[in-house]
């Protein structure tokens, strides 16, 4: 699985923006951007929600696929498991091959 800063520069380029034009866009410096795309970011330095749902719209991403490659939840999912906490209480307990079963399932 790659990693939020190859996602982003994969998604980069197949858009044809250059990292100064994309970092333009979503309203960064290029540098800040060069270092996501390179790992480079301190702990701190990590991309606020609002900065990778204006990099998801400008490259036509999935904003929920970057929240998680940065590691960070998105709204939606933080609002089911407030909505329906026993579900994820009961989720928490299974081992891999029961949630790949499941998921499985699901598909």
């Amino acid at each position: 699985m790659a990693t939020f800063g190859q996602r982003i520069r994969e998604l980069r380029k197949a858009k044809g923006f250059t990292q100064r034009e994309l970092a333009d866009l979503v309203g960064i410096n290029f540098t800040y951007l060069s270092k996501i795309e390179n790992g480079k970011l301190e702990q701190d330095q990590s991309p606020r929600g609002d900065t990778i749902q204006s990099m998801a719209e400008a490259l036509d991403a999935d904003a929920d696929e970057l929240m998680l490659l940065a590691r960070k939840i998105p709204e939606s999912i933080k609002q089911l498991v407030i909505d329906r906490p026993e579900i994820f209480k009961k989720m928490i307990t299974l081992t891999e091959d029961q949630l790949d079963r499941l998921a499985e399932e699901m598909e």
